[in-house]
C-alpha cells in the first residue's frame, strides 16, 4: 500500500508540473506539430482527463488505505487478546511484567474493556490506565504502586491489593465485594459508587477515605487508619467492626454507637 501511495503521488507531482508549464513543454518537449490526432490540443485534453482520473485513483486509494489499517488494527487486537488470554495462568517470574506490557498495547489501540481475571501484576508501578466494562475478578494487585488508575464499572469481586499504594486513583461504580485490601494504603480513596461487602480492610490506612452511602454489610477493618474517613449515611455499619480499627478520630458517621467510639478515640 506505500508503494502505490508513493507511485500515485509521483505521478500527480509529474502530472501537475507539467500542466503548470505547458507552454514551455508543448513548445520544447511537444512541438506544435500534429500526427494524425496527436496534436497539442490533443495532450491539453489528456492533461485536463488524467487531472479527473488521479483524483479518482487519490480517492481510492485512501480508502483502501483505510480499511487496510482498521483490518490490520483489528487483527493486532485479536492477537493482543488471545495472548493476554493465555497469560491468565502464567506465573513465571516475568508474569507481571508480560501482562502489564500486553494491556498496554490494547489500551494504545482503543480497547478499553478487557478481560483480566486472575491476572498477576506483582511489584511494579501500573501509571495512567483506563479500564472500562472489564473482568478484574480476583485480579492481583499485591505490593504494587498505582497512579493516575481509572476503573469504571468493572467487576472486581475478590481481587487482591494487599499492601498496594493508590495515588490519584478513581474507582467509578466497580463491585469489591470479598477483595482483600490487606496493608494497603488507600488514603482519600472514594468509595461511593462501588460495592464493597465482605471486603478486607485488615491493617489499611483509610485516611479520608469517602464510605459515603455504601453498603459495609461484612466489611473487616481490624487495625486499620480511619482518621477523617467519611461513612455518612453508610449502610449496614457494625460497631464492633470499627472497634477493632487502629484509630477513628474524626470519623463522620450517622450511627449514635459509632460516634460515640469516635469521641472516645478523639479523647485518648
Amino acid at each position: 500500500m506505500r508503494h502505490t501511495a508513493l507511485i500515485l503521488f509521483l505521478l500527480a507531482t509529474i502530472l501537475i508540473l507539467v500542466t503548470g508549464n505547458w507552454e514551455w513543454v508543448s513548445s520544447h518537449v511537444f512541438p506544435s506539430t500534429t500526427w494524425g490526432l496527436y496534436s497539442k490540443t490533443f495532450f491539453e485534453n489528456v492533461l485536463v482527463g488524467a487531472h479527473g482520473s488521479i483524483l479518482d485513483l487519490v480517492v481510492v486509494v485512501l480508502l483502501l488505505f483505510y480499511f487496510d489499517q482498521r483490518r490490520s488494527r483489528q487483527n493486532e487486537r485479536k492477537r493482543l487478546e488471545e495472548a493476554l488470554l493465555d497469560l491468565q495462568m502464567y506465573r513465571a517470574p516475568d508474569s507481571s511484567y508480560r501482562v502489564l506490557g500486553t494491556i498496554r498495547r490494547l489500551l494504545s489501540l482503543g480497547v478499553r474493556k478487557l478481560h483480566l481475571s486472575e491476572m498477576q501484576l506483582n511489584n511494579l508501578k501500573v501509571a495512567d490506565i483506563v479500564l472500562t466494562q472489564s473482568n478484574c475478578h480476583a485480579i492481583v494487585f499485591t505490593d504494587r504502586l498505582l497512579v493516575g488508575v481509572r476503573l469504571e464499572h468493572c467487576e472486581c469481586e475478590a481481587a487482591i491489593f494487599a499492601g498496594a499504594t493508590l495515588d490519584h486513583v478513581e474507582f467509578r461504580h466497580c463491585s469489591f465485594r470479598r477483595a482483600k485490601f490487606h496493608g494497603a494504603r488507600l488514603n482519600g480513596i472514594d468509595f461511593r459508587t462501588c460495592e464493597i461487602q465482605g471486603s478486607d480492610f485488615t491493617n489499611a490506612s483509610l485516611r479520608s477515605a469517602n464510605f459515603r452511602g455504601v453498603d459495609c454489610k461484612g466489611i473487616t477493618l481490624k487495625n486499620a487508619d480511619l482518621r477523617s474517613a467519611n461513612f455518612i449515611d453508610a449502610k449496614n455499619l457494625d460497631p464492633a467492626t470499627f472497634s477493632s480499627a487502629r484509630t477513628n478520630k474524626d470519623l463522620k458517621a450517622n450511627d449514635p454507637a459509632i460516634r460515640d467510639l469516635v469521641k472516645l478515640s478523639t479523647r485518648n
